[in-house]
């Protein structure tokens, strides 16, 4: 089921603060509460809403260095995509993972707590693995935007 208007301005609401109370949010949106409370219920049976989670300052907690890695892989046959992205989903420094077109085929976000953080981290599981054939890291100097809303 496709969502509406009503739900896209939950959806938005949401995004900005899921911490609001149920009935907050309808009275924002214009509907009652039990209406509300099915809608988000929905919403996330559907997969609209992935997860409720709180986002985290990566810098006040030491992760003072954030790179972009362009990886290319030697083999990437079903088997051996599976199982770089199986490694690269189990790695807590990894926030990012996409699959990607162009000259490579990974691009990866990394957070280290230093330089020298980062750089164990590429020898150990990028440096030392078979199938990567290259990575290309490059490190965040400043970061301009970094918002996880959907525009709705």
């Amino acid at each position: 089921m496709p969502v509406d208007r009503i739900d896209q301005r939950l959806l938005a609401r949401l995004q900005e603060n899921n911490q609001r109370t149920v009935r907050d949010l309808a009275i924002d949106v214009g509907i009652s509460a039990p209406t509300c409370l099915r809608r988000m219920r929905r919403l996330r049976r559907q997969g609209f809403i992935r997860a409720d989670v709180a986002l985290v300052d990566a810098k006040k907690l030491g992760y003072a260095v954030t790179a972009f890695v362009e990886i290319s892989l030697e083999r990437t046959s079903g088997a051996a995509l599976h199982a770089f992205e199986n490694r690269m989903a189990k790695h807590r420094q990894v926030l990012t993972c996409c699959e990607i077109s162009g000259d490579v085929d990974y691009l990866i976000a990394v957070i280290a707590r230093d330089l020298e953080d980062f750089a164990d981290f590429a020898r150990v599981h990028l440096g030392s693995d078979r199938n990567v054939r290259a990575y290309r890291s490059q490190l965040v100097m400043r970061h301009v935007k970094n918002e996880h809303q959907v525009p709705l």
